[in-house]
């Protein structure tokens, strides 16, 4: 008897999820036999990324609340109070630059163990950093975290999502329910890096569902390596307020 094709579809989903999940079970097991107790950048004894190295990465100083773009002093930049972004707030760790830049590009393009390591270690902090807030913005409280998706076809190519192993780390650091199910990408996307602002927003515009149960009342926080315009993010929030969504975050490494 011949499988309708959306049964197909999801069966093939299913399948690629599970291989994902193995995946990452298996990197994180790979990542501690190669290299163990050491920092993955200078190789020193120690945890996957030492102090001293952690302090050499690409600082943001004075990051705009709710787009994370560095500034001369703190406070609000001028373009989120001139058009107030669609997320509440975004976290972002660095700036995108040497070396973080290439460390995402060769875990993400590359399943770099040595890089995933450093990575893991790295939005663990953000995580703990964006919780343990000195009082001078709103804690980080979600209900729920979420990985940007890719698409069916994307992940079968790549055989991983790097956001979704992200967000697994970001959901045990705050003890919240990680749902990697719910939000899918239903549109095959070119690649973001080079378009320029508004051709990043046209080329998500409709990209994204929500397929979860409803999230009413709920505070989410997306979770995605880098956010350069927040086209991928903006996109989102749009998707988790119709679904109910009270506040939508955004959590990445890197701000470009």
């Amino acid at each position: 008897m011949p499988v309708e094709p959306s049964l197909q579809q999801g069966f093939h989903h299913g399948r690629s999820r599970l291989w994902t999940r193995r995946l990452v079970a298996w990197g994180e097991g790979l990542g501690e036999c190669l290299y163990p107790s050491h920092c993955g950048l200078c190789l020193q004894p120690g945890p996957p990324v030492c102090a001293g190295c952690r302090e050499e990465l690409p600082q943001l100083p004075a990051p705009c609340p709710t787009c994370a773009l560095p500034l001369p002093v703190s406070g609000v930049c001028p373009e989120c109070l001139r058009h107030p972004p669609a997320l509440d707030a975004l976290h972002a760790g660095w700036a995108y630059a040497w070396p973080l830049d290439q460390l995402i590009l060769a875990y993400k393009h590359g399943a770099d163990v040595r890089a995933e390591r450093i990575l893991a270690a790295l939005v663990e902090r953000v995580a703990t950093t964006a919780r343990e807030t000195d009082g001078t913005e709103q804690p980080l409280r979600p209900d729920v975290v979420l990985p940007v998706p890719l698409h069916p076809e994307r992940l079968r190519e790549r055989g991983f999502n790097q956001s979704e192993y992200l967000a697994r780390r970001v959901a045990r650091v705050l003890g919240v329910v990680l749902d990697c199910d719910g939000l899918r990408r239903i549109r095959v996307t070119g690649s973001q890096q080079a378009l320029g602002r508004q051709a990043r927003r046209r080329n998500v515009k409709g990209a994204f569902a929500w397929t979860g149960p409803s999230l009413t009342g709920r505070r989410v926080l997306v979770v995605d390596d880098v956010a350069t315009t927040g086209a991928t993010l903006s996109a989102l929030v749009g998707v988790l307020r119709q679904a109910g969504a009270e506040r939508v975050e955004g959590l990445v490494l890197a701000r470009a």
